[in-house]
């Protein structure tokens, strides 16, 4: 999957449009979708994928707490 932040550009990451709006289904399924990849496979799309300075701790947020 894409990063939310590339496919939802002009959506910031403090932004209720994640919780309400056009990004919030894009949001859920990508957290689902990377609780679910292995350490390795979590580390390897962090670095290909590295967030912008309003998304910091999203990666470590969904290791932390996978059932959100």
């Amino acid at each position: 999957m894409k990063p939310p932040w590339t496919v939802f550009p002009d959506i910031p990451a403090s932004s209720i449009g994640w919780r309400m709006g056009a990004g919030e289904g894009y949001y859920d399924r990508f957290y689902r979708w990377y609780s679910k990849l292995s350490a390795n496979e979590q580390d390897e799309y962090a670095l290909k994928n590295p967030v912008p300075a309003d998304w910091t701790d999203l990666y470590q947020k969904i290791k932390e707490y996978p059932w959100l």
